[in-house]
């Protein structure tokens, strides 16, 4: 709770704080996105993913404050929560366009040690100490995925999914992790198994080898060829921002085969605060997300390709320290976030080069952009920005002359 309120309130005093500067840089330029406010998301919940025919997959707070699966669709927002797993909590963190959805959900099942895998509990969430599991939702109803050894492993998620209905995520196994923090709630540390990267095939698990003698790690995005992105690393506390309990050391290309690639990284090494993650992945295998610099503090956006052999260094936006690419299309357009200790702003890359989209955007817009979390082929962008009076919306931004 106390990571993510620091981080909430990091969002909220940098939105506040830069509302009327960002208002008067836009009136310098011309926009280039309408702007669509998609509503309140609740203190927990936000868009993760927008396909090319417009559908959003997301999580939105609730009355009684657990957090509801949903979808958007020109206009319309659908609750796909209930009767979901039996659970109170469920996120939405993936969707293709047919309409198949994935993510976590809470189960009616009391987690018998106690851990906290989606972090519903770390993130405030009422009715959170059921197991969760990754999920399916297609034709009106959630489906549990299987989990490993044999479906015995109590938890996991399911992340991102492609056209063809190949899903990727992480599960647990049965096997208890040394390397864990010691169980203390009090200090929001939870986790005692081990979880492995995973893809579902027609609805059959399989672990993704990790690298370096990493113990745990977390398959987090899949294009259309089985492609997929991710990380491996050290067994943490769960970390709101990546929403895994992981320090993420080593950023992972996966082939169709299973084959790993270690991406490397822009510099930093195991030391470093924040580590290497691989987040976004398009139809052509180029891979975005962040890696620490030599400092081992300062992280950037990076682009990778098997034909580099190596990680780009994106940068950030001009005047801001660090940056993270979180999604890219196949037109090779990153989004994502630029950040430091006085700004929190959504980006977006284009030939390289890191622009605010707070300055694309009409001016005197009521939102401001903290995070884009998605860009579709049409260039549609979804993320997460903040009203004058603090609370957090999705958005969405559709490009002019649509």
């Amino acid at each position: 709770m106390k990571r993510l309120d620091s981080m909430q309130k990091l969002c909220v005093i940098a939105g506040l704080a830069a509302l009327a500067a960002a208002a008067a840089a836009q009136g310098a330029h011309k926009a280039q996105y309408r702007l669509v406010d998609l509503g309140p998301s609740g203190p927990a919940g936000q868009p993760f993913h927008i396909t090319n025919n417009g559908l959003v997959s997301a999580a939105v707070g609730a009355p009684d404050g657990t957090d509801h699966s949903v979808i958007y669709f020109r206009g319309h927002m659908i609750d796909i929560s209930h009767p979901g797993l039996l659970g109170a909590n469920s996120m939405a963190f993936g969707n293709n366009g047919w309409g198949q959805v994935v993510g976590g959900a809470n189960t009616n099942i009391e987690d018998h040690v106690g851990e906290d895998f989606c972090g519903f509990r770390t993130l405030g969430l009422p009715s959170a100490t059921t197991t969760c599991l990754p999920y399916l939702w297609q034709n009106g109803k959630m489906t549990a995925l299987p989990t490993l050894d044999d479906n015995r492993g109590n938890n996991g998620v399911a992340n991102a999914i492609n056209d063809f209905g190949e899903a990727a995520g992480a599960a647990e196994n049965t096997t208890t992790e040394p390397s864990c923090p010691a169980y203390d709630p009090s200090q929001l540390h939870f986790q005692q198994y081990q979880f492995k990267p995973v893809v579902w095939r027609h609805g059959v698990v399989t672990e993704l080898a990790t690298v370096e003698g990493d113990r745990v790690g977390s398959a987090l995005s899949i294009n259309n060829k089985g492609q997929v992105a991710g990380t491996s690393g050290a067994c943490s506390t769960f970390n709101p921002q990546f929403l895994i309990p992981i320090h993420p050391l080593h950023a992972i290309f996966w082939d169709k085969d299973g084959t790993p690639t270690d991406l490397q990284s822009l510099g930093g090494n195991e030391q470093s605060v924040m580590g290497n993650l691989a987040l976004g992945i398009n139809n052509s295998g180029q891979v975005v997300g962040f890696s620490s610099l030599s400092d081992n503090m300062t992280f950037h956006a990076f682009f990778w390709t098997r034909e580099a052999g190596r990680m780009i260094d994106l940068g950030s936006v001009p005047g801001v320290g660090n940056s993270s690419a979180i999604a890219i299309n196949d037109s090779g357009v990153a989004v994502g976030v630029s950040s430091d200790a006085t700004h929190f702003l959504a980006a977006i890359w284009k030939h390289g080069k890191a622009t605010d989209l707070n300055t694309l955007i009409p001016a005197n817009s009521p939102l401001y952009l903290l995070i884009a979390c998605s860009i579709n082929s049409r260039g549609q962008i979804i993320g997460l920005a903040v009203d004058g009076s603090g609370s957090l919306h999705g958005y969405e931004l559709d490009p002019l002359g649509e």
